[in-house]
């Protein structure tokens, strides 16, 4: 082969070279955007999906009950909604309330909309009495506008919590709110007295000097005529 023929076979072998680069390249370029295509739909579906938790917490601040509570913090009505719990929950009120509540977890929930909260009565502070678990294992499952949701499992444990709620009159934050309202109106009231104390005063002096006026003007009787004899006559 003469160096002619040399030259085009390097250059057959660039050309082919570069080819193979360049469908590598778009490989890649097409692989990558068909990551992102799938991410960005991943994200809108997950974006419109409803997210239903379960939670225990405090029925109010200080109260010592403890309600169960199901709620749809999604933006999409959740349907078919499943919630299966481990252990079963028990609650420490009788079989009466346990009954009730592994009922709700047995049957499921045909829709729940956006922001609606189901709120049951679980327990209150005596079950730290108790040989009651305070850990439970959730697993919600649901449908929305695109089919089914991923599954939900995590686990709630409220053992750490309990003594925060015991010793504390469910009325102590009412009762903090209401001596902090009485401490301000009664500020507010001493503050207007030394404020209109001028004021109180002038009108008080206007008030004694109208009833001194009237008074004059209310004509006197006459004195009455003396009989004779009497040492003025």
């Amino acid at each position: 082969m003469d160096s002619g023929d040399w030259i085009a076979l390097i250059a057959v072998v660039v050309s082919v070279g570069a080819a193979f680069i360049s469908a590598w390249q778009a490989r890649i370029a097409r692989t990558s955007a068909d990551s992102q295509m799938e991410m960005a739909k991943r994200v809108h579906r997950e974006q419109n999906e409803p997210y239903v938790v379960v939670d225990i917490e405090p029925y109010q601040p200080g109260s010592p009950a403890m309600v169960l509570v199901i709620e749809n913090i999604g933006p999409t009505v959740a349907r078919n909604v499943r919630i299966s719990c481990d252990p079963p929950i028990v609650s420490n009120w009788g079989d009466d309330l346990t009954a009730t509540l592994q009922q709700i977890m047995s049957q499921p929930i045909s829709a729940l909309p956006p922001r609606r909260r189901l709120v049951y009565l679980f327990d209150d502070h005596d079950r730290w009495r108790t040989d009651l678990p305070t850990a439970y294992t959730f697993t919600v499952q649901c449908d929305g506008p695109e089919g089914a949701v991923e599954a939900l499992e995590y686990m709630i444990d409220f053992g750490f919590w309990g003594d925060s709620l015991i010793g504390e009159r469910p009325t102590k934050r009412l009762e903090e709110e209401l001596d902090s309202i009485s401490t301000v109106l009664g500020k507010l009231t001493d503050s207007y007295k030394l404020a209109a104390a001028p004021m109180i005063r002038e009108e008080r002096q206007r008030q004694a000097d109208a009833f001194r006026e009237r008074r004059n003007r209310v004509p006197r009787p006459p004195s009455p005529d003396l009989p004779s004899g009497s040492p003025d006559a």
